[in-house]
C-alpha cells in the first residue's frame, strides 16, 4: 500500500504514469527519472509503493508491452550493460511482487524464448535476469506446464542458483493442471533432485557437497523422519535407479539401499511404463495393421505422458517416442513429428529427438522447417557425425548440391574415421556427374583405412559402372565380393551391382539411379518451434550457411555476407560477421569489430570469448579470469587459447553414460591439436554451447 506522505518526485512519476504508462514504467525500471522518496529503493519495491490498486490493470498492460518491445532485441543504445541487466531483473521482480496476471501468463507461455533472450544480458549472480525470471515463474505457476523448464534447468546443473530456483519451482508446482495444491513431498521434486545429482557425478563431483546441501535444506522444509525420507526416495528409485555415487550420497543421509526381499512397491510408488515390453509388439503389429494398432499406441503414449508428468521422469517417454516415431515416419509423419517435438521438449540435449523431428518434418513435405532443424542440430551437436551426414544428405536431395558437398568435405576432415562421411561425399559428386572425382574420393577412403568397408567397395564399383569402365569395375567388384559380409542387406546390394556389371559387360549398361526430389508441399511456421529452441529458428539456416561458405575460403566470403544480411540482429550474427572480418582483414580488425559491439549482448559468453580470442590472436595480452569464472562450459576454448594446447579430459564413464557436453569436450580435445582444424573446432564448440 502506498505511503500517505507523497513526495514531489513520486507525484511527478504518478502523473507521468497517467499520461503514458509505458514511458513511466520504462523510466522507473531504467532510472530515467527521479522517484522522489523511493530513489534509494529498488525499482520493483518503489513500484509496489507508488502504484494504486486501480493502476494495476494499466501497469499490467504496460509491463507486457515493455517486455514485448525488448524481447529478442539487443541492449538499447542509451543504456549500459549494468543498467540494462538491472532493469530486466527489476521487471521480473515487479511481476513477482505485483498482481500482473496477463504479463505473468504471457511469461508462462514462453519460458524457453525468454530464457534464451535474457541470458544474453546476465553479468553475474547479482545481475542475472534469467534468475529473476525463474523466481517469478516459480511463484506464479498455476498448472504443471513448467515441468519441462524446471527439469531442463536442473539437468544443466549450473549455475547452482538456477538449480535452486528450479527446485523451488518443483516444490511450488501444483499437483495438476487445475491448480490443486500439492500435498506432501512431490515425486517430481525427488526426481529432479536425483537428476541434479547425476549431473554433478558426470561433471566429476565425487563428494556431492552442493547436492547434499539441497537435500539438507529440503529435509528442513519437509520435516520427516529419516526412515520416511528413505522410503520416499526408494519409491522413486524403484522406477529408475541412479549411479553408485548418488546412492552413496543418499545413504549418507537416509537409508535407501535395501535387500532384494525388501523391494516391494510402496503405496506412493508410481509405476513406469514398461518400455520395450509394451511398445515393440505394437510396433510389429503396426507394420501390418496401422489403423487397428493406432488406438493401442495412443493409450500407451498417454500412459507415458501421465507417468512423466506425475514423476518428472522423462527417460521412458523420450526413448519410446523416438522408437515409435522412427516406425511412424512412413505411416504418419505428422504423428512422428508430434512425438519428436514432445521428446525434444522433455530432453533438449537428446540428438536423436532432433534428428527424428527434422526427418518427420521433411517427410510431411515441410522442407522450410525441416531445413532449419537440420541446421540447428548440426550447430548444436557438432561432435556427432550423423548430424553432418543427415544435413548434407538432405541438402543434396533438395537441390543444394554444392552446399551438401561442402558439408561432406568438412565431415571427412572432422571425422576422418567415419566411412559414411566418405561414402556420402563420393555420392554427392556422383549425383552431379563428377564420376572421376567420386572414384578418387572412394580410393582415398580405402587408403584411409576403409579398404574392407562394404559401403565404400560397393560405391566404388557402382561409380566405375557409371563411367562404363568395365575393366576397373570388374577389379573393384572382385574385391567387393571378397570382403562383403554374409548378411541379407549387404548381399542384396552386392547382387544389384553384379547384375548391373553383367549388363555393362554385355554392352547394355544400366543407367545409375537418379535422386528423386522429395515433396515440398507445405511451409510451416518456424515460431511453432520456439518452445523447444527459444527462437523461431529463422536464423538457423543463414547462420549455418554463412559458417559453411566461410569454410570454402575467399570465394565463399561474399556469399556468407549475403546470408548474414538477411538476418535480424543477434549475438550469433555478430560472431559470424566478426569471423568474416578476421578472414578478410586479420585478427586485429576482428578484435576492433568485436570490441565495438560486444556490449550489445554483454552476457553472451560465446561472444565475449570470441572478442578475447580475437584480441589474443592479434598478439595482445588477454585477461581471461572473468570468462573462466562466469562461463565454465566454455573452458575448453579458453584453456586452449591460453596454453596453446587443449585440456586433457578423462571421464571414467562408459561412452553411453557421457553427457552431450562431455562428448563435445572429448571431440574438441581430440581435434583441436590439428592446426588446420583448430579454428573450426573452436568455433563449432562455442556455437554449440551458445545454442544449447
Amino acid at each position: 500500500m502506498m505511503n500517505t506522505t507523497v513526495s514531489a518526485g513520486v507525484q511527478r512519476w504518478q502523473q507521468r504514469f497517467k499520461e503514458d504508462a509505458l514511458i513511466a514504467l520504462d523510466a522507473a525500471l531504467v532510472g530515467r527519472m527521479s522517484l522522489g522518496q523511493y530513489d534509494r529503493a529498488r525499482p520493483a519495491e518503489a513500484l509496489v509503493q507508488m502504484l494504486l490498486p486501480t493502476d494495476l490493470p494499466l501497469a499490467d498492460t504496460a509491463m507486457q508491452t515493455w517486455l514485448k518491445q525488448h524481447l529478442s532485441k539487443p541492449m538499447p543504445d542509451d543504456l549500459s550493460p549494468k543498467r540494462y541487466a538491472d532493469a530486466l531483473v527489476e521487471a521480473f521482480r515487479t511481476i513477482h511482487l505485483l498482481p500482473l496476471p496477463n504479463t505473468s501468463n504471457w511469461c508462462m507461455e514462453r519460458p524457453a524464448e525468454l530464457r534464451a533472450w535474457l541470458r544474453n544480458f546476465t553479468l553475474d549472480s547479482s545481475r542475472d535476469p534469467e534468475a529473476a525470471l525463474l523466481v517469478m515463474l516459480a511463484h506464479g505457476q498455476n498448472d504443471r506446464r513448467l515441468l519441462f523448464t524446471w527439469m531442463d534447468v536442473i539437468r544443466r546443473g549450473r549455475p547452482v542458483e538456477h538449480v535452486r530456483h528450479a527446485l523451488l519451482g518443483l516444490r511450488k508446482m501444483p499437483a495438476d493442471d487445475n491448480g490443486v495444491v500439492e500435498r506432501g513431498l512431490p515425486k517430481a521434486l525427488l526426481r529432479g533432485l536425483l537428476d541434479y545429482g547425476e549431473t554433478l557425478v558426470k561433471a566429476g563431483d565425487k563428494k556431492g557437497k552442493p547436492w547434499l546441501e539441497e537435500v539438507d535444506f529440503l529435509a528442513a522444509v519437509y520435516p520427516m523422519s529419516p526412515e520416511k525420507w528413505g522410503r520416499c526416495f526408494r519409491d522413486v528409485l524403484q522406477a529408475r535407479d541412479v549411479s553408485k555415487d548418488v546412492h552413496n550420497w543418499l545413504d549418507s543421509r537416509f537409508r535407501v539401499t535395501v535387500n532384494k526381499q525388501d523391494k516391494t512397491p510402496a503405496k506412493g510408488f508410481i509405476e513406469p511404463p514398461h518400455g520395450k515390453n509394451d511398445l515393440e509388439p505394437l510396433l510389429l503389429r503396426m507394420q501390418k495393421d496401422f489403423a487397428g494398432t493406432r488406438s493401442a499406441l495412443i493409450a500407451l503414449f498417454d500412459k507415458h505422458r501421465r507417468y512423466a508428468q506425475d514423476s518428472g521422469d522423462s527417460y521412458y517417454l523420450v526413448r519410446s517416442f523416438c522408437s515409435a516415431g522412427e516406425k511412424l515416419l512412413k505411416h504418419d509423419p505428422q504423428w512422428a513429428r508430434e512425438l519428436a517435438h514432445e521428446a525434444v521438449r522433455w530432453e533438449p540435449s537428446n540428438h536423436h529427438s532432433w534428428s527424428l523431428l527434422a526427418r518427420a518434418l521433411e517427410a510431411e513435405g515441410d522442407w522450410r522447417r525441416a531445413e532449419a532443424v537440420y541446421w540447428n542440430a548440426r550447430r548444436r551437436f557438432p561432435h556427432d557425425v550423423q548430424r553432418h551426414n543427415q544435413l548434407g544428405h538432405a541438402l543434396l536431395l533438395h537441390g543444394q548440391e554444392e552446399l551438401g558437398e561442402t558439408v561432406f568435405r568438412q565431415a571427412t576432415q572432422l571425422f576422418p574415421n567415419d566411412p559414411f562421411a566418405w561414402s556420402e561425399l563420393g555420392h554427392s559428386l556422383r549425383v552431379t556427374g563428377r564420376y572421376e572425382s567420386a572414384v578418387a574420393v572412394y580410393k582415398e577412403a580405402q587408403q584411409m583405412g576403409f579398404n574392407r568397408n562394404p559401403i565404400i567397395a560397393n560405391a566404388l564399383t557402382d561409380t566405375l559402372l557409371d563411367l562404363n569402365d568395365v575393366v576397373r569395375a570388374e577389379t573393384a567388384l572382385q574385391w567387393a565380393e571378397q570382403i562383403m559380409p554374409d548378411d541379407d542387406r549387404n548381399q542384396r546390394m552386392l547382387s544389384q551391382i553384379q547384375r548391373r556389371f553383367s549388363q555393362a559387360k554385355n554392352g547394355t549398361p544400366m543407367p545409375s539411379k537418379k535422386l528423386l526430389p522429395p515433396k515440398e508441399t507445405i511451409s510451416g511456421n518456424l515460431r511453432d518451434l520456439a518452445d523447444i529452441t527459444g527462437t523461431d529458428l529463422s536464423h538457423a539456416v543463414p547462420l549455418g550457411k554463412a559458417r559453411l561458405l566461410r569454410w570454402q575460403g575467399a570465394d565463399g566470403l561474399a556469399k556468407a555476407r549475403t546470408e548474414l544480411n538477411a538476418l535480424h540482429d543477434g549475438s550469433a550474427k555478430l560472431i559470424e560477421e566478426g569471423l568474416i572480418v578476421s578472414a578478410e582483414q586479420g585478427w586485429q580488425a576482428a578484435f576492433e569489430y568485436f570490441d565495438n559491439c560486444w556490449e550489445n549482448y554483454a552476457g553472451d559468453g560465446a561472444l565475449r570469448v570470441h572478442r578475447l580470442r580475437a584480441q589474443h590472436r592479434a598478439g595482445e595480452t588477454v585477461d581471461w579470469s572473468r570468462e573462466r569464472t562466469q562461463y565454465p562450459d566454455l573452458l575448453p576454448v579458453i584453456y586452449t587459447e591460453e596454453n596453446n594446447r587443449p585440456p586433457n579430459y578423462q571421464f571414467h564413464l562408459p561412452e553411453s553414460e557421457l553427457s552431450e557436453e562431455q562428448k563435445q569436450q572429448l571431440w574438441f580435445s581430440g581435434l583441436v591439436d590439428n592446426e588446420s582444424l583448430r579454428d573450426w573446432v573452436e568455433e563449432d564448440f562455442l556455437t554449440a554451447r551458445q545454442v544449447a
